[in-house]
């Protein structure tokens, strides 16, 4: 009959020992092996936490709405999040690798895309409009009007500049000769136009709202230039997961604004540090300021043919202004496998 002795057991132990460590050493330069072809093949490692970036501007609310009531972290994702205060500083941040997701204007997009940045379309934000603010008795009533006047305009290559160039000045037989621009952040631009620096300003909401609550004047006004969500290429491919987790939190933030304007506006009045307005005999609230400025919005996650046709119009607007070089196909940067 076989028994254990002290010695035998010492022995079976010993080589037990070793195996193990045998066979902790080859997992261990497995994976070192894994990780080095990865490295080797331009291929990035799974991550757990996701980085976001958004200009701060109304458009943008799904992304706000995203990270004040945690909507990633309730699909399981960790989610930091990157404000910008224009789309062209957003996209080299992305194309840099600093960032994997990205909310932004289809013209900045196109811009980055035509000089071959792998980057992709995965989702819609929503739609609204630009205005164009004065002075409540300036001689500017209307487009024709500006004509020798200065108007504030958030940076050449933005998605507001491709408006202002590439449409709005063109189609009131204006042209870039005939007035002059000065680049200046949105939240400075109602201060800019009311104490004259500038005769005019093209901004988005919610500073459209605000500046025309305060007695200022909109003597027009512009489609938003088509806000989406776009991902480094790279990223997706060794990430699906997470970008569908990602896609799912985005819809949820655009169903809250959609199904909760109040509880959203409240949030969103927080997030741009709002005072209450005293306009016309009335006070209005942050929160009621925002409730306006987000009735001039509209957030959904699919696209629409309609959509499609905008899209190329402002890819060959990009074209005619010369910031890229050759037309660009719009259909070439979409993937909408994510929200279908």
């Amino acid at each position: 009959m076989f028994t254990f002795t002290k010695k035998r057991f010492a022995i079976l132990f010993s080589i037990i020992t070793v195996a193990a460590l045998i066979m902790t050493g080859c997992g261990t330069n497995q994976s070192a092996t894994n990780q080095t072809a990865k490295e080797e093949a331009g291929q990035e490692p799974k991550q757990d936490v996701i980085k976001i970036g958004y200009p701060t501007i109304l458009a943008m609310a799904p992304a706000i709405i995203a990270e004040k009531k945690k909507m990633m972290e309730e699909q399981g994702l960790e989610a930091e999040y990157y404000e910008f205060a224009n789309g062209p500083d957003l996209n080299k941040a992305l194309s840099a690798g600093e960032l994997d997701f990205a909310y932004t204007g289809i013209p900045v997009v196109v811009n980055w895309a035509s000089r071959g940045a792998e980057i992709e379309v995965i989702s819609k934000v929503g739609d609204g409009e630009f205005g164009l603010i004065t002075k409540e008795d300036s001689q500017v009533t209307e487009p024709n009007d500006l004509a020798g006047k200065t108007i504030g305009n958030l940076g050449k290559g933005t998605g507001s500049d491709i408006l202002l160039r590439g449409f709005f000045l063109p189609e009131n037989e204006l042209t870039e000769s005939d007035v002059s621009l000065m680049d200046m952040k949105m939240p400075l631009m109602e201060q800019a136009v009311a104490n004259g620096t500038i005769d005019a300003a093209l901004t988005a909401e919610p500073f459209v709202t605000f500046a025309e609550l305060r007695g200022l004047k909109v003597v027009e006004k512009l489609p938003e230039p088509a806000v989406v969500v776009i991902v480094r290429k790279s990223f997706a491919e060794e990430n699906a997961d997470l970008v569908e987790k990602f896609v799912q939190g985005h819809i949820a933030s655009v169903a809250y604004l959609n199904e909760k304007p109040e509880e959203a506006a409240a949030v969103l009045a927080e997030t741009f540090n709002l005072p209450e307005i005293k306009s016309t005999g009335k006070t209005w609230t942050a929160t009621e300021v925002m409730e306006k400025a987000l009735a001039n919005q509209h957030y959904e996650a699919e696209f629409s043919e309609e959509d499609f046709a905008f899209y190329q119009e402002l890819a060959d607007a990009n074209h005619r202004l010369e910031l890229i070089d050759e037309p660009f196909d719009i259909q070439s940067i979409f993937n909408l496998t994510w929200v279908e």
